[in-house]
């Protein structure tokens, strides 16, 4: 099934566009993308390993969860959804924090802080997209980027750092 993508300008503001992926966006336009760290106690986050035939960042370990908000949707609702899609874990009633927007090339990144409590064991994993779940303190996961077996992206250290004081609320 396709999936279709509204598309914006780089101050977010929605055009009155809608595009197939796949499709190439013309300078100047943007869809948006979600990314959720989902963190489980206070240091402790949820970490996903992308499948071996994603085009981007194969066997990688990435943030809890991610992708494009499709058209009609909105960012929140989209990171619910991914996780729902993704790793079966239903964050609808978790507390929810946008901490950064991101504009990039052709994307503007939504990312999210989530606080669940949840059971590792319980996650049902969409094999097309994620191939193994673990816990990671933010020193596991500069460890993971050190040996090059984590996708590493430049806002990471702000990321963390501003989280450090946020008491966990799941």
């Amino acid at each position: 099934m396709a999936e279709y993508w509204d598309v914006y300008d780089k101050n977010g503001k929605k055009k009155n566009k809608i595009i197939r992926k796949g499709i190439s966006l013309k300078k100047g336009e943007y869809h948006l993308v979600v990314e959720a760290w989902i963190r489980k106690s206070q240091d402790q986050f949820l970490l996903q390993k992308r499948s071996k035939n994603k085009r981007l960042f194969p066997n990688m370990w990435y943030s809890s969860v991610g992708g494009s908000v499709l058209a009609g949707e909105d960012p929140r609702d989209a990171i619910i959804r991914e996780s729902k899609e993704e790793i079966d874990l239903d964050i609808s009633d978790a507390v929810i924090r946008l901490k950064r927007i991101i504009v990039d090339e052709y994307c503007i990144f939504y990312i999210y802080l989530v606080d669940k409590i949840f059971e590792l064991d319980k996650l049902n994993l969409q094999t097309e997209e994620v191939c193994d779940v673990r816990i990671a303190n933010t020193d596991q996961i500069k460890k993971l980027i050190e040996e090059d077996s984590m996708v590493e992206l430049s806002y990471y250290p702000k990321f963390f750092k501003s989280i450090e004081s946020i008491k966990f609320l799941g």
